[in-house]
């Protein structure tokens, strides 16, 4: 008997399909979250690779099912409809809402911070990094004035050595680029960041750099977040219940190219992910995953 392929549901597909879809939706909400504050995003990584193997197995499935020989019935009446699905409403705002945050997710990513900054940033935190008061001992520059205006008040810039307070007893450091309010000179109290238990991380006067990520995320959704949600909104309208049955019916010349462009948009990330150069490059091949989910979503609604 011949086969002919119908796109047909079964348990595994059922199964496939939504680990695809978690595992997708989690790698965007860690992206967003910074679960990974520095590369290699390790967990983004390993969701985004998770999701692409359900996505294969999801398409096998189908595949298979789909290839099974149809079943010939003996009776004579003709079999009743199948009763209509209700429409997968999670489903619907998983593809409407996934969509733009898949793009602020990628687009996070690209931007997230280089890992040596990072993981210097953490010895620093554990250490103790804090602001903390120090005396001058002397001055080793010529003090750089700068007259008040109406952005901030007048300071002073110069290096000097500072008699700093460690845990072990106090120790003079030189340091550069040092501000006072008033002009500085022997005696005179600063505020510079150190850790006392720690003498080996140095002196500064700029504070740890912060993750990077959180802040990013939040500059992000402050300025298009209402969009985001709008271009939800808009494509939530726009997918009907039979589109959304079509969306769940594999068909190899609709959801193998989506995958695809889905797939190519994850690997243009992996170089800022990975913190590797592709080609001398990595930042810039990161440009090509910010249009990836749309165009994968189009590429469905318009064969569906």
């Amino acid at each position: 008997m011949k086969r002919t392929y119908e796109p047909r549901r079964t348990p595994w597909t059922t199964t496939t399909g939504w680990l695809m879809l978690t595992s997708a939706l989690a790698a965007v909400v860690c992206s967003l979250a910074g679960v990974s504050p520095y590369p290699p995003l390790t967990v983004e990584i390993s969701l985004a690779g998770a999701s692409a193997v359900f996505a294969a197995c999801w398409a096998a499935a189908s595949y298979l099912a789909g290839r099974r020989l149809p079943k010939v019935s003996l009776s004579k009446t003709p079999p009743a409809p199948a009763p209509g699905r209700r429409p997968a409403r999670l489903l619907r705002h998983l593809l409407a809402f996934g969509v733009p945050f898949a793009t602020a997710a990628a687009l996070v990513v690209a931007y997230t911070g280089p890992g040596e900054d990072g993981r210097r940033s953490e010895r620093l935190e554990r250490a103790g990094y804090e602001l903390h008061r120090a005396e001058i001992v002397r001055l080793t520059g010529e003090p750089d004035h700068t007259p008040a205006n109406e952005d901030h008040d007048g300071y002073y810039e110069t290096d000097a050595v500072l008699r700093v307070p460690y845990d072990d007893g106090p120790r003079e450091v030189p340091v550069k680029a040092v501000y006072t309010k008033g002009a500085p000179g022997p005696g005179t109290v600063v505020d510079v960041y150190y850790a006392p238990a720690h003498p080996e991380v140095g002196v500064g006067t700029r504070s740890v750099s912060k993750r990077s990520t959180p802040v990013i995320t939040l500059g992000l959704f402050l300025f298009t977040g209402p969009w985001l949600i709008i271009a939800g909104a808009w494509i939530r309208s726009e997918l009907s219940p039979a589109s959304l049955r079509r969306f769940r019916r594999f068909d190899p010349a609709t959801h193998l190219p989506a995958l695809a462009i889905l797939l190519l948009g994850v690997l243009a990330l992996l170089p800022v992910a990975l913190e590797a150069e592709v080609a001398g490059f990595s930042r810039l091949w990161a440009v090509l995953a910010f249009p990836a989910p749309i165009l994968a979503l189009m590429w469905v609604a318009r064969r569906a």
